[in-house]
């Protein structure tokens, strides 16, 4: 049976680690003679393993929210603030309200009596259709 991170990317577990395995980063060196130099090369085990529990929490958590939604505790805005790594802040600046609108927003009952514009203008921040907003895919 797949995994939460399986259904979510589509990969598997072990074409998931290839991942974390083959990122490269940008590495800068010190040379007494030469100065700074720039060098592209493979992270180190430890950096892997940082990032992976990174991205393993940030799973852990969007599978949290999910379960919130599903008990109608949030509103699907939460479910897809989480899904692209947003934060209230950010989502107020994109959506051009205050703070404390978007926090509102953020509560079921509020949400189902957002005016449909609202409801757009959230659609097109996220990427989604409109309906996947409305009606998410996992609550049916």
């Amino acid at each position: 049976m797949p995994n939460e991170m399986e259904k979510n990317t589509g990969k598997t577990v072990e074409e998931n680690e290839l991942i974390y395995t083959y990122n490269r980063e940008l590495f800068y060196h010190f040379d007494k003679e030469k100065g700074f130099t720039q060098a592209v090369d493979y992270q180190n085990p430890n950096n892997q393993i940082i990032i992976k529990q990174s991205w393993d929490a940030a799973q852990q958590r969007l599978y949290e929210i999910k379960q919130q939604v599903i008990a109608g505790k949030l509103s699907p805005v939460a479910y897809h603030m989480e899904r692209i790594l947003m934060e209230v802040p950010m989502l107020a600046a994109y959506m051009e309200i205050s703070k404390w609108r978007v926090k509102r927003h953020l509560k079921p009952g509020v949400f189902k009596k957002l005016k449909s514009e609202t409801i757009i203008r959230y659609a097109k921040v996220f990427d989604i259709p409109v309906d996947d907003l409305k009606n998410p895919e996992f609550l049916k």
